[in-house]
């Protein structure tokens, strides 16, 4: 990595648990970043956002999804209780290492406390998030909070400002501002110094009139000129795209999505019903899946023919691409023994497209575009301004319906306060050992936390005598007093206590099972857990606890689980196959950049395997696979069925 911000903030990521609030202008790789740390992680990761449309963005669910949060405005301390989460939700959020929150500039202060009373009541720890990472990602210089005046008023009393930064937990918590401040999206150096002077609300009076003489009152752009109107209101921006598909000779053709499962509407990416016609001009709202990268989510082109169920594109070089329908996961997340797995809650399935002749400032953030037509001069909310005017990539491709004052660039002095302020937050190499420490102790006494196995045992007695004496009450004294020079001996104390209950436990299993399904299955899990935990003692026994050794061993661990006893009873039919399509998706999923769920998931990956189909059709029949993930890698995997089934014979027809 040649950027040494970039490297830092990975640093932090990879070896500390501090919180990092990763910042930065426009375009200078804040997405990028957070993709790479999906692939990269070893940490239990989950992604949430504020919005819909964010979220889906971001790979990850909204805030109020994942934390089971209203909408309504929280005082401080009056949530907490977690009796309401299910057995499953517990132990995703006991088992949560990094929380990454998108466009956290979007987020209300007390949303953050809700989120720290949460996991600290599900971890039981004083530490703040209950010792889980948080990676804030997010441009307090773009949208700002939306907060009624009716809600502002109830949380007026315990917080100076809408933004997170207000939180009482971030007023007590210790956290670093690690600021991006390469610009990748704009070339020109003078455009770049405009967008800074916005970004920081003072532009200069020769700024401002490099910026005016974009303004072109009689501006009409071309057929074939890919322009994109950005506007401050949604009425606005559905009015002129309404008009000019009217314009259009051609017939109007409708699309219908199909939505499966749960995906809520403000997340839909674009319309249930999309109309179009050929000569609309459109946005794709997706990036292309497959190795070509045809096209980008923000990419701008025109309807050249519509077929049956394909929409053909050209873009501003001529070049036309075939679009078929595509689909959107929303994504849940589940705990899997001490892992987290994504899972698939639901999908919409649309043409990847939308009128583009104009969309509203709100829904261009994260956007970049060629060429387009800015309207801010009735800006309403701090940061419109910025945002619209950062979305182009240069000067020449970016026309003014009305000209920009200065009136119209709103800023708010909390944001340049708390900017100011946030210098000191800067960390550098030394905060960064400093803070590797602070870690290395908190995964030490991690190491030593039986709390989540006191919290299995509890309405469950799978009869271990002495296990709490010797084992919670040794372990809770030992974290009161934590001695890194004490870790190996401590190691050997606990393996070996832990090493007789697993086998006492081993032994009552066969009565478990023919007793009750419901004790078996906690005996199971009781088993499951002290085996991971095994695993890390007899390394920690006769090896000095160092951080990198804990979290690759705990991923080797979670990667190559071994499948417990009750799993090996209900094994998934043609297991051999299954285990070679779940290869083939983590193989196809590193080659396109996408998580493995984004392919298959694994309740899907069982069912092909179940019911072998032979063709293309059979495939696209499987619920959660569809037609067009059929096409797309139906030929892979029909051929590992067959090789499966026939090993070495010819391949005839898939169809």
């Amino acid at each position: 990595m040649n950027n040494p911000t970039l490297q830092l903030a990975a640093d932090y990521l990879d070896s500390t648990n501090t919180i990092v609030f990763l910042t930065g202008k426009a375009g200078t790789g804040k997405t990028t970043f957070l993709q790479n740390l999906r692939q990269s992680s070893q940490k239990r990761l989950a992604v949430v956002a504020p919005t819909g449309v964010a979220a889906i963005n971001a790979g990850g669910m909204t805030i109020h999804s994942f934390f089971q949060l209203s909408f309504a405005p929280s005082v401080p301390g009056s949530l907490g209780q977690d009796s309401f989460y299910s057995a499953e939700k517990r132990d995703l959020l006991q088992n949560l290492e990094v929380l990454v929150i998108d466009e956290i500039s979007m987020v209300r202060p007390d949303t953050l406390d809700q989120i720290d009373l949460v996991l600290r009541n599900i971890k039981a720890s004083a530490h703040p998030f209950g010792g889980v990472q948080l990676l804030l990602i997010g441009d307090l210089a773009q949208l700002s909070p939306i907060i009624r005046e009716d809600e502002w008023n109830i949380l007026r009393p315990y917080y100076a400002t809408p933004y997170f930064f207000s939180s009482q937990v971030l007023q007590k918590a210790p956290y670093v501002r690690i600021e991006l401040d390469r610009v990748y999206r704009q070339k020109d150096q003078a455009f770049v110094d405009i967008l800074n002077e916005v970004r920081n609300q003072h532009i200069s009076a020769e700024s401002l009139a490099i910026l005016n003489a974009r303004y072109l009152p009689d501006f009409k752009p071309g057929e074939a000129d890919p322009y994109i109107t950005l506007t401050t209101h949604n009425s606005i921006a559905q009015k002129i795209n309404t008009e000019r598909l009217d314009d259009l000779a051609a017939e109007e053709i409708v699309f219908a999505a199909t939505i499966r499962g749960d995906f809520p509407k403000d997340a839909h990416p674009t319309e249930t019903s999309l109309k179009l016609k050929t000569g609309a001009q459109v946005m794709f709202v997706k990036n292309d899946g497959t190795a070509e990268k045809r096209f980008y989510n923000g990419k701008i082109g025109t309807v050249s023919r519509i077929e049956h169920n394909t929409v053909y594109v050209s873009d501003k070089d001529g070049r036309e691409i075939a679009v078929e329908p595509q689909e959107w996961t929303n994504v849940k997340y589940e705990a899997v023994e001490e892992a987290i797995k994504e899972t698939n809650a639901g999908s919409f399935a649309q043409i990847p497209l939308k009128l583009a002749w104009a969309i509203t400032i709100h829904k261009s953030q994260g956007l970049t575009f060629e060429q387009a037509i800015i309207d801010v001069s009735e800006s309403f909310a701090h940061g419109q301004a910025y945002v619209a005017l950062s979305r182009c990539r240069s000067l020449p491709g970016m026309v003014l319906r009305k000209p920009v004052s200065a009136r119209n660039i709103i800023g708010d002095p909390a944001v340049i306060r708390f900017n100011e302020q946030a210098e000191a937050l800067r960390p550098d190499r030394l905060t960064l050992e400093r803070d590797r420490e602070k870690y290395r102790l908190f995964l030490l006494s991690e190491l030593f936390n039986f709390l989540p196995l006191q919290n299995r045992l509890k309405g469950f007695d799978p009869g271990l005598p002495g296990f709490q004496q010797e084992v919670l009450d040794v372990a809770a004294k030992f974290n009161l007093q934590l001695d890194p020079g004490r870790s190996r001996s401590a190691s050997a104390y606990f393996l070996d206590k832990l090493r007789r209950a697993v086998e006492n436990l081993h032994r009552q299993l066969p009565a478990l099972i023919g007793q009750s399904k419901d004790k078996a299955a906690k005996a199971d899990q009781l088993i499951s857990w002290l085996m991971n935990r095994i695993t890390l003692l007899e390394h920690f026994s006769a090896n000095t606890f160092q951080t990198g050794a804990y979290l690759a061993l705990r991923k080797k661990k979670q990667d190559n689980r071994e499948r417990s006893y009750l799993e090996a009873l209900n094994a998934v039919p043609n297991e051999a196959l299954y285990q070679q399509i779940l290869q083939w998706r983590e193989t196809r999923a590193a080659a396109e950049k996408v998580m493995p769920n984004m392919i298959l998931s694994e309740k899907t990956a069982a069912a092909i395997a179940e019911k072998l189909p032979a063709t293309l059709k059979a495939l696209g029949a499987i619920k959660g696979f569809g037609p067009h993930k059929a096409t797309q890698y139906g030929a892979e995997l029909i051929t590992l069925i067959r090789n499966y089934q026939n090993p070495g014979t010819e391949q005839v027809s898939l169809f």
